[in-house]
């Protein structure tokens, strides 16, 4: 079954009430006071399938009569439904909410199949198993539809004029280049790209400023075949590297969030 409008329309209004008509919204820079946010679940349609979500956002007025004000949005793309990908991944999660407390509206999601979200119920035993002799499962790679209908989603709540930024994480960043296709974001953020697994070369024809980061003993990543991409990306770029716990990032959350807003607060 795939959703009706009572969803969009409850997000579009909530929203509107915050942002007022034709306001001016400054960003929330980096190191900024947080403000208090909402999160609520959302359903919306990515291919032929009904997809379930967090929308979150700034809420307002706060207790002192500030207004939280939405800047833009931001859709999260999880990693690997075979491994962990889901949106209550640590990764997601705490940049969701710690990005919807520096104002912008942030949309994580589960993919097709996992969840409560439509779609063909993954077969942990059989496509791991592949997964594991290919480093591939079968139509993995039509999940970008999954972020195109997040992004068309929040979009469609946000409007034309703010901006929307995609971030990708692990297997998420290899949809992201797909995405760009259609969409065309103010900028891109990819955590721990498993270049060995996929093709980025396609990222060398994407136009938006983009941030890589990546943990220094991560074992998806040799660092000079990061390096040798890196270099071959179009500007504007940043590479930001740690020790960061491997591939998962358990403990580094705050970095992983205070990297991106300081790239977005200078990018977007």
């Amino acid at each position: 079954m795939r959703p009706g409008p009572a969803s969009l329309r409850h997000s579009e209004a909530r929203l509107q009430r915050l942002q007022g008509e034709g306001s001016s919204l400054p960003a929330l820079r980096a190191g900024a006071r947080s403000i208090p946010t909402v999160v609520e679940t959302v359903r919306f349609p990515a291919g032929p399938y009904a997809l379930e979500g967090e929308l979150a956002y700034a809420a307002a007025p706060t207790s002192g009569g500030e207004r939280g004000e939405v800047y833009g949005g931001v859709v999260l793309a999880g990693s690997h439904p075979l491994l962990g990908g889901n949106m209550h991944n640590n990764v997601v999660r705490s940049l969701g909410d710690g990005l919807a407390e520096r104002n912008w509206a942030t949309l994580r999601f589960n993919y097709r199949g996992v969840g409560r979200s439509e779609g063909p119920r993954v077969d942990v035993a059989r496509h791991m198993a592949q997964f594991w002799e290919t480093s591939h499962v079968e139509g993995e790679m039509d999940l970008w539809q999954d972020v195109q209908g997040a992004a068309a989603f929040l979009r469609t709540i946000l409007g034309p004029a703010r901006p929307l930024v995609l971030i990708g994480y692990s297997f998420g960043c290899a949809l992201l280049p797909l995405v760009c296709r259609v969409e065309t974001p103010a900028a891109l953020v990819l955590i721990a790209p498993p270049l060995d697994k996929h093709d980025y070369m396609e990222f060398t024809t994407v136009k938006s400023p983009l941030l890589v980061m990546a943990s220094t003993d991560d074992f998806t990543l040799e660092p000079a075949r990061l390096q040798a991409w890196f270099e071959h990306l179009p500007v504007p770029k940043r590479l930001v590297q740690a020790v960061a716990d491997n591939h998962f990032f358990r403990g580094h959350e705050p970095w992983l969030l205070e990297t991106t807003s300081v790239f977005l607060s200078e990018h977007v």
